[in-house]
């Protein structure tokens, strides 16, 4: 038996009139809430097609309407019991998905790195080391290094930032580890992004993207940034910093430590609550720092600022503002009209005396 269009325009007023009353519930704002945080993790899951996806979406929003609707009824409880049950069953889903660690990575996220300490403890060996010369961010050669490090030849820990678009409250973070013999390291954590992806900010909420630390040259993960990313704007800031040299070799160690344990053990990426920044709060509450957790860690692009106003980045000059500072240190200005510099590492730091101009 089909309605009538007087049913139905009754059943679309009743709509109408439970939405408006209970627009201002908090339940029913927690339950919207829910529903959309549902969608989200359905519509980002690999092994769910566009048409599977949108079907158990579809389903999910006329159980929400028919608790909505049925609020004037009798047995509406019911509906919430079905609607609860509907929300458990998803999180318990949710809360077991595992990364995998062996999806169709793209070429310059194949690779993890990998750190063999001596026995003594006083150096590393690592492999994988990312130096791929880019012509533009799609064409490229690809090139892995394998290098020993001496830890008691740190010389210097500086801190990166990148801003994409002039998005300042967010960035990516880096870490830049100079040692005695002129060669430097980068330690970069970032999404893994699967072949032909590009890296999207709500994918990341519902566990798309898995975690690498990348360990690199400045040449590629730093000229990468300044030279060839076009589909948004970069601009890096590369900012000495006055971590004491023990702390700093603690740092390295512990991330090499933790870079190895993610081949075994891989582990999600989230844009807002483990991104380039809290993910380095593990490390960093081993030291008692708490600088990259809570919204410092959310808010990564207003990290710089808050090393600043600390006195954990360098200064050499007294009175300078922050936006002076921040200003000085873009590195963009320095190398983005020169094509593969030889002194690159020597031209992204004006602090040093005797830089290439």
């Amino acid at each position: 038996m089909f309605l009538g269009d007087g049913e139905m325009i009754h059943i679309l007023c009743l709509f109408v009139k439970n939405l408006w009353r209970w627009s201002f519930c908090p339940l029913w704002a927690l339950n919207l809430l829910l529903m959309v945080w549902c969608s989200g993790a359905i519509w980002y899951q690999r092994w769910i097609t566009g048409a599977a996806g949108r079907g158990i979406q579809i389903a999910l929003f006329l159980i929400v309407s028919a608790v909505l609707m049925g609020m004037s009824f009798k047995y509406r409880w019911v509906l919430w019991i079905a609607l609860a049950l509907s929300f458990g069953i998803m999180a318990v889903w949710f809360h077991f998905l595992q990364p995998t660690g062996k999806l169709d990575w793209d070429p310059p996220f194949i690779r993890m790195p990998k750190a063999t300490f001596s026995a003594d403890g006083k150096a590393v060996t690592i492999e994988n080391i990312r130096d791929f010369h880019y012509r533009s961010e799609p064409d490229y050669d690809i090139r892995y290094r394998t290098e020993t490090y001496k830890f008691d030849d740190i010389t210097a820990m500086d801190y990166s930032v990148t801003h994409w678009n002039d998005k300042k409250p967010f960035g990516h973070i880096m870490l830049c580890f100079t040692f005695r013999d002129g060669r430097h390291l980068v330690l970069s954590p970032e999404a893994r992004l699967e072949r032909g992806k590009l890296y999207e900010l709500l994918p990341g909420f519902f566990r798309r993207y898995e975690l690498i630390f990348i360990l690199a040259t400045e040449e590629d993960a730093i000229q990468l940034r300044t030279h060839h990313r076009k589909y948004e704007k970069e601009e890096v800031f590369l900012y000495p910093t006055n971590t004491p040299l023990e702390i700093s070799t603690f740092i390295l160690k512990d991330m090499l430590k933790r870079a190895n344990d993610l081949i075994e053990h891989p582990q999600f990426y989230n844009g807002i609550t483990y991104n380039c920044l809290s993910t380095m709060a593990p490390t960093a509450e081993k030291l008692g720092f708490k600088f990259c957790t809570g919204w410092r860690g959310t808010f990564n692009g207003y990290s710089d600022w808050n090393g600043y106003r600390t006195g954990w980045l360098r200064r050499d000059r007294a009175d300078e503002r922050f936006a002076e500072y921040k200003k000085r240190h873009s590195v963009n200005q320095y190398v983005e009209h020169l094509k593969d510099p030889p002194d690159f590492s020597a031209r992204i730091r004006p602090w040093i005396k005797n830089a290439t101009k």
